[in-house]
Parts: structure tokens; sequence; C-alpha cells
């Protein structure tokens, strides 16, 4: 269930993740920090549109001071979905990219992944395509979360996001080698703990 916004516009002020559709294109806005703590939304959210046939993403960061490895790591899960698929013109494209989120980009490798436009490279803010109806993603405003994070459903989630993060770029493997391994146990555990 998402949150409808009336109108095609957002306030920037809004924190959270708003998304909108056209018949082709999925288009997401962060405005807030992208933390382990709204990935989930994003990334359910996204399936779903895949599932129904969506190929391109456009998502606007210019109101992201910051992305964490999760969150970055979602992005990642995306863009490697799309292109499992092997379906023509199948894309995810993050615009309004600040200095600081070019530099994770560019670190993880994840450039490649994408087509990245900088704050510069755009000149103006992506707006909402005309007409689209405005949804925001439920639980995806971290400082105004409606319940508890699901600790196993989020050590999963922070587990499939570091390793497409290495699906994306070998490199990365050992930077991320620690936090894998850790989370691999902790997933484990919890499912041992289940099945006592």
């Amino acid at each position: 269930m998402y949150v409808r916004i009336e109108g095609d516009s957002l306030s920037d002020s809004a924190k959270g993740i708003s998304v909108a559709c056209t018949t082709d294109e999925v288009f997401v806005r962060v405005v807030g920090r992208g933390t382990f703590q709204n990935s989930q939304p994003l990334r359910r959210f996204a399936m779903e549109m895949i599932e129904k046939g969506y190929r391109r993403f456009t998502v606007d960061v210019g109101a992201c001071p910051n992305m964490d490895s999760t969150f970055l790591g979602v992005l990642a899960g995306i863009g490697l979905r799309l292109r499992q698929d092997g379906k023509p013109a199948a894309e995810v494209s993050v615009v309004s990219v600040s200095p600081r989120n070019l530099d994770l980009l560019q670190t993880l490798g994840l450039d490649r992944l994408f087509t990245v436009q900088t704050l510069e490279t755009n000149g103006t803010p992506v707006s909402w395509p005309a007409g689209a109806a405005v949804e925001r993603l439920p639980d995806s405003d971290i400082e105004s979360l409606s319940k508890p994070l699901d600790k196993n459903e989020t050590t999963d989630l922070m587990l499939d996001a570091h390793n497409s993060l290495v699906r994306a770029d070998e490199r990365n493997a050992p930077r991320f080698s620690g936090v894998t391994k850790f989370l691999r146990e902790s997933v484990e555990r919890g499912r041992s703990d289940k099945s006592k």
C-alpha cells in the first residue's frame, strides 16, 4: 500500500522515497538519506515494477545527501536484475548526483552499471512526469518509521545488497568480505533459531 500524493509535484522537504510511473518508466526520488532503514520499501517496489514489465528506472538523488552500502547494494540489485532478464532498453539512470554520491558510485564501480548524471550535467532538477500519480513508499522516511525493522528481514536484505555490490564489481569482494561473512553467519543463526 502506497501513500498517494495529490497533484504532480512533491515538496522537496518531504523526506522519504517517492515514486511515479509512466507507461514505460519508473521514476524514484530519494529525499533524505538512503540507508538500510529505507532500502526494503524501495526493493519491494522495484521488484514489483520489474515483474510488471518495467525496464527503465530513473532515480533522482539530488536531495539525498548520502547513501550507505546497503542502499547502494539495493540499487545495484535492481540494475543487475534488469540485466539478467536480457531485455532491450533495460536501464537504471541515477540523476542529480552530488560530488559525494558520485564518489561513492565510482568507488563501488556502480558508474559502470548505471547511467549517471551529476547535478552539473542535469542543470535543472528532474521533474515528475506530467500527469503521473506520485506516491510515497511507506516507511521510507527513516525519521518516522511506523514500526521497528524486523531483524531477520533486515539482515537478509543487507546480505543480498552487499552480494549485489560484489556481483556488480568483483573489486568490491575484499572491501565487503568481513561484512558479508558476518551477515551470512547472522542469517544462518536466525534460521537455526527459527527451526528450534
